[in-house]
Order: structure tokens, then C-alpha cells, then sequence
């Protein structure tokens, strides 16, 4: 790759400008602007790179841009452009010195950027700790490491893998500072383009350095030759590459007239999971996905629908429909819609949809219901409590953990506090009565199917969420710990005050975590212990070992 001047020099394109609400056929004009760039076409990554990043941030009116590579040898990751302004130590500063990563010292992130989708967005976050930063799209992952210093700066950001020869080579990552932002459909598509055209001077670098070499066996073919076989490949890939970004996502994408319902585009992966190509889904005409739907799920999509018409800018609808397959059978999938184009009198005008097949999930979910049902009928329960025992708790998580399908898994242990003292004082029939209130009061709070509730031992609980983030776990702790204050149980001897009072540790396993039930339970328990030590009457979490895939 040649080598380009420093950041301070002037960029290549100066043309044209525009604020951040730009239009889409202004911010096309612009990457007109930037195709027209020499340094792409001379190989000059650097240069190009310096170019891309100023033009990003002048075009888009967002804080920073910079650009990152992988070395060739791939053992560490630097920064070869940056326009804008950067956090450190709570300072704005115009520019830094960034050091380059090592890529073995970030295991959780680099080999996550071969596995995600093409384009991962993260819209209108405020600023927070970076285990907060979530990427908008379905594959959770750790928040780049590059940014580290900024995060409780970073407000939204657009991070693009950049790929060369179907191999991530670099990213592209465009910041907002401070001010809550929701990314147009626009300025992504030319965060997109603007990846592309770094990948094409990357291409153009390496077909150089090929060419040189070419040159050295085959001295009778013309410069000219060689020029005009380099546009052509050239053109071929940036066309083929952006047209992979699209289909290579995992979920359909689609775009509707908000008002017939008529299709204006569908990527190829409708063709992947439901059987209609594109051309296919056009010639179903208006309302296309309801001609589709199960008859019993038309009313939701009819209710979303209405729903989107009193929305505002960047809500976003969320449903679970059935699908036919061309071939007939069914898919259950997730639905998510927004619209992202309005008519001037501000009603909405098109539509944007991503569906996600969630078959496999539904299976799983209804398998663990079974599960919990059997487990019912061939009374594991409780003889005091009436809810499940150990027996049925082991074999429920057991069957949960190895069913898990890329879902997280949460357990939440709930022991009585003081409540050697309850039964000294009381006596043990006083004793036994609070323990059967306990447990029904846990079963209140826990309603989603397919939780599970059950006895621990003495007066400790355990409640299995499946599919339940930590976030999610939260909530169901709070509702546990109202529903047992709503006991009143009398309890004047405890250190915590005059009623009955429970402790709880929380655990989550990931996703894509390895290892054994028996990791999530110690995390529970040792989450549990630390509410104790640290007053009674709460829940805190603890962190469970295990490897990420």
C-alpha cells in the first residue's frame, strides 16, 4: 500500500458539504464526490482513508470518524485515519496519537468482527459505561476497545467492518458525542459506500503490488491493458461488495409504501428462510406480508400498522408473526418495523421492516414448557411448599442449559433472612407456614411461562429464567422481593426490621458462554452471600467463569 501524508494535510475532496439532516440525494452527490477520488484508484489507502474520515464528519455533521487496519501479519490493529474531535480524561481534544491494539490482548472483540453482520449500528445511546454500549442489531458483542477512553462520551455510533477478498481487513467507525442521535437510512447507506470505497483502494493497493509483479513476467503487455483490466475488476468487486452488505445480513429486510403495502425492496435472504426471491415477492403486489401471514396473526400486523401511524421518528414496533414458506410449511418471525420516511404533511410514507426466524426458539420454548409440565405430573413438588423441588430444579436447569440455543440463562437464589430466628421465636409449625407463603408469593411474582420456581433446601428458593438477561432478571427480583413484602409477616427479633425480609443472588450466563449449571449456580450463590454481607433485604449479582466461544 503507498504510503499518505499525515492527518493535518488537506483532503482530497473539499467540495462539497452538508449538515447532518442531509437528504439522500445530496449525500449521493457527495459519494459521486468521493468515487471521483485519485488516491482510491492510485492505491493510496492512507490517503484515501484521510479523505473518507474529513468527508464524513463535514457531510454528516457528526464528531468524529476514524478509520482502523489490521497490520499484515493481523497480530495488531491501528489507526491510519481520524478527522474530528476525541475524548480523553474527560478533555475534547482535536487530535491524538491513538496506539495501535494489540489483537491478542482483545480476544472478546476481533474475532466477533468475522461473525457479525455487515453493519452494526448503535443509535441514540446515552453516554454510559461501555459494557452499556449494546450494538443495535441482534449479535451483542464488547464494545470496541479502540473507543475505550470515550465511552462515557459516545452518545451513538456506526461501526462497518471493512472487507477485502470476503476477509475483514479494517473498520470504519463514525461517533456523536453528547447528543442523543438516531441514524438516518441515508447516512448509513453512506457510511456503507464510504467502507466500500477504502476496500476498493485497499483492492487497488494489492492489485498494484500483483501487477508489478505481473509486469515482470509478461513485459509485452501495455500500461494501457493493464489499466483497463484494473477499472473493470475494480467496478466488479465495488458493485459485487456492495450488493454482499444487503444480502449478507441474517435477517430479511424490507421496505414497504407505508399506505398499499406495496414492496419497494426485499433482500435475498427472503429467498433463504421463506422460499420468494425478490422479483417474487414484488408480483405478490400490495400487502404482501399479509397475504403470507397465518389468518390468525393478520389482526397484528393490522394492529402494528396502526401503532406506526401514531409513531414518532425512530420508534420502533415489535411483533412475532407466522410466515408461509413458498412450500407451505410455517415460520415463526420476528418483526420489527419503523418508519423511516415521512410525507411533508407528516404521515408516514415508507416503511422499513427486518424479520428474524425464530422457529428454532419457539421449539425450544415449548419444549421447556413440556418440560416444566412433566416435570409436574410426575409430582416433583414440594410436599410443604407445594412448588418444585430440588429434584425437579436440577433437572429443569440441566435441560435449560443444554437447550439454550444461543440465548442467555439467568438463576436467581432467594433465602429467608433470619429465619433460624423466626422458627426459635415462632416455633417450627409458625415456620413451616411462612415457608408455604413464601413460596406462593414467589409463584406470584413469577408468572412467565417457562420459569420455574422451586425449593432450594431449608428456607432457600431458586427461580429459572430462560431466555432472561440480566436486565430482565432485575425486574423479576424486584417483584419477588414486593411480593414478599406484601406478606407482612411478622418477624420482630430480625436485624432487618419487623417483617420478613429475603435476600437474593442473581447470575447470567451469556449467550455463547461454555462450561456447567454448576458455574451459574456458585455465581448465584455467591451473588446471594453478598446481599447478606451487605445488609439483607436486596439482591446482588454474581459473576460467573467461563470461557466465550
Amino acid at each position: 500500500m503507498s504510503v499518505a501524508s499525515e492527518q493535518s494535510n488537506q483532503p482530497l475532496v473539499t467540495s462539497v458539504f452538508l449538515d447532518s439532516q442531509s437528504s439522500p440525494t445530496a449525500l449521493a452527490q457527495v459519494l459521486w464526490e468521493l468515487t471521483r477520488c485519485p488516491s482510491i484508484y492510485d492505491g493510496d489507502v492512507k490517503a484515501t482513508a484521510a479523505t473518507v474520515t474529513y468527508s464524513v464528519v463535514k457531510n454528516l455533521g457528526t464528531t468524529s470518524c476514524q478509520v482502523w487496519l489490521y497490520t499484515d501479519d493481523r497480530d495488531r490493529f491501528k489507526p491510519i485515519a481520524h478527522y474530528g474531535t476525541m475524548a480523553y480524561n474527560g478533555t475534547m481534544v482535536a487530535e491524538k496519537n491513538t496506539q495501535e491494539l494489540s489483537v491478542a490482548d482483545h480476544a472478546d472483540y476481533f474475532p466477533s468482527l468475522a461473525q457479525q453482520n455487515w453493519l452494526v449500528l448503535n443509535t441514540g445511546l446515552p453516554a454510559q459505561s461501555p459494557e452499556n454500549h449494546a450494538p443495535s442489531n441482534h449479535q451483542p458483542r464488547s464494545f470496541p476497545p479502540y473507543l475505550a477512553d470515550q465511552a462515557q462520551v459516545i452518545t451513538a455510533l456506526i461501526e462497518i467492518p471493512i472487507y477485502y477478498q470476503k476477509q475483514v481487513v479494517g473498520i470504519l467507525c463514525c461517533t456523536q458525542h453528547h447528543a442523543p442521535r438516531v441514524w438516518q437510512a441515508a447516512e448509513t447507506s453512506f457510511m456503507v459506500t464510504a467502507s466500500c470505497l477504502i476496500a476498493l483502494a485497499i483492492s487497488h493497493a494489492h492489485q498494484y503490488q500483483q501487477a508489478h509483479t505481473l509486469n515482470k513476467q509478461k513485459r509485452q503487455l501495455t500500461l494501457e491493458m493493464i489499466e483497463r483490466q484494473q477499472a473493470e475488476q475494480a467496478w466488479q468487486e465495488s458493485q459485487l461488495f456492495i450488493q454482499s452488505i444487503l444480502d449478507a445480513s441474517t435477517n430479511i429486510l424490507y421496505v414497504n409504501d407505508f399506505a398499499s403495502g406495496a414492496n419497494y425492496y426485499v433482500n435475498g435472504y427472503m429467498e433463504n428462510i421463506l422460499g420468494y426471491s425478490p422479483e417474487e415477492i414484488k408480483q405478490l403486489g400490495a400487502q404482501f406480508l399479509e397475504d403470507i401471514a397465518h389468518e390468525d396473526d393478520v389482526k397484528i400486523i393490522h394492529g402494528a400498522r396502526r401503532q406506526l401511524a401514531q409513531s414518532q421518528s425512530g420508534d420502533i414496533i415489535e411483533n412475532e408473526y407466522r410466515l408461509q414458506h413458498k412450500q407451505g410449511n410455517w415460520h415463526w418471525m420476528l418483526c420489527r418495523e419503523t418508519i423511516f420516511k415521512w410525507n411533508p404533511d407528516g404521515t408516514p410514507l415508507q416503511l422499513l421492516g427486518t424479520a428474524t426466524d425464530i422457529t428454532v426458539h419457539k421449539k425450544n420454548t415449548e419444549a421447556l414448557q413440556q418440560k416444566n409440565q412433566e416435570l409436574t405430573a410426575l409430582a416433583r413438588i414440594d410436599a410443604l411448599t407445594q412448588i418444585a423441588n430440588r429434584r425437579a430444579f436440577d433437572e429443569f436447569l440441566d435441560y435449560a442449559w443444554g437447550t439454550r440455543n444461543h440465548t442467555p440463562l439467568t438463576l436467581i437464589l432467594c433465602d429467608i433472612d433470619c429465619f433460624k430466628l423466626y422458627n426459635d421465636t415462632y416455633g417450627h409449625q409458625a415456620g413451616d407456614e411462612c415457608l408455604r407463603l413464601v413460596a406462593q408469593a414467589l409463584r406470584r411474582a413469577v408468572k412467565r411461562q417457562p420459569d420455574l420456581v422451586a425449593r432450594y433446601g431449608g428456607e432457600e428458593f431458586a427461580v429459572v429464567l430462560p431466555n432472561t438477561t440480566l436486565v430482565g432478571a432485575t425486574h423479576v427480583a424486584r417483584a419477588i422481593r414486593a411480593a414478599v413484602q406484601e406478606l407482612k409477616i411478622e418477624h420482630r427479633l430480625s436485624s432487618v426490621g419487623p417483617h420478613l425480609t429475603l435476600s437474593q443472588g442473581i447470575a447470567t450466563v451469556s449467550s455463547t458462554a461454555t462450561g456447567a449449571p454448576q458455574g451459574l449456580i456458585e455465581a448465584a450463590d455467591q451473588g446471594l452471600y453478598k446481599a447478606k454481607s451487605e445488609g439483607r433485604d436486596q439482591f446482588s449479582i454474581g459473576l460467573i467463569e467461563t470461557h466465550e466461544n
